[in-house]
């Protein structure tokens, strides 16, 4: 099995991770304390997350991934989803019904 680049986990990437939080809270119009409250956290916390001062948890990861609604790739790598056009979904639909 060959063995994949690593990266380690470092301050640069906490940060980036945080701010990837923010700026999705803030796009869905959350408020750092109603999202505090959420995770079960004080906004002081939510405020050391967001700045890369903090890590979250698992379990308030899982919980940042539904609130949020994105990816656990997206948190914390930044991958964007794959996205497609309604012609390509409808391209490899026909082309998975031909081998049906």
């Amino acid at each position: 099995m060959a063995m994949v680049d690593v990266q380690e986990y470092n301050s640069d990437i906490q940060f980036q991770i945080g701010q990837r939080i923010q700026n999705l809270r803030i796009a869905k119009g959350i408020a750092a304390i109603d999202l505090a409250v959420e995770l079960g956290i004080g906004k002081n916390q939510m405020s050391r997350i967001e700045n890369g001062r903090a890590n979250c948890t698992l379990p308030q990861l899982f919980i940042l991934i539904q609130i949020l609604g994105c990816s656990a790739d997206y948190l914390l790598y930044g991958k964007e989803p794959l996205t497609i056009s309604q012609e390509q979904a409808d391209s490899i639909r026909n082309l998975l019904q031909s081998f049906a």
